[in-house]
């Protein structure tokens, strides 16, 4: 537990040293929206996202406000997609992309990721489902999808490009 010494240490440090809150990231578990219907799936995440999310850029700029300490970026991290999105073909993936897309556009939020695959021990049909989704370049092109690689012993993370 932190002490309350502690606590306006940091505050000091915050207001005199002019720092921020670099990110704040709420993390939204979606593995209950999975199914083989597209239009189901995409339903319940775009409701969860809205339901979840709807807020916290507002509360972020709030907190911010009130306490004179920036929050810089605001982000949403989600279940990965290849889990949720399963049963589903690499072009309804790409359609799972653009609803995460147009959900965080909503929410108004600077990132939202999680399109991604688990594959450290091998890949399922959702993993490859995802990973030749990946190419397919929904709009926007500057836009990142993130996969877990091999090896199995050493989790790693590679930010792909496309």
């Amino acid at each position: 537990m932190l002490t309350q010494r502690e606590i306006i240490s940091t505050l000091e440090m915050l207001r005199n040293e002019n720092l921020d809150v670099r990110t704040v990231t709420l993390g939204l578990n979606l593995l209950d929206c999975a199914g083989s219907d597209l239009s189901h799936v995409r339903r319940r995440i775009a409701e969860r996202v809205m339901r979840l999310a709807g807020q916290l850029v507002p509360v972020c700029d709030r907190v911010g406000q009130k306490y004179g300490i920036p929050v810089v970026n605001k982000r949403i991290a989600v279940s990965p997609i290849a889990v949720v999105g399963a049963a589903l073909s690499p072009a309804e993936l790409v359609e799972l992309a653009r609803t995460l897309d147009a959900a965080a556009r909503e929410v108004n939020v600077d990132f939202i990721g999680g399109f991604s695959a688990l594959v450290e021990k091998g890949m399922a049909r959702g993993d490859r489902s995802l990973i030749a989704a990946i190419p397919r370049r929904w709009p926007p092109p500057n836009a990142s999808a993130l996969r877990s690689t091999w090896p199995p012993r050493a989790r790693a993370s590679t930010w792909m490009r496309f």
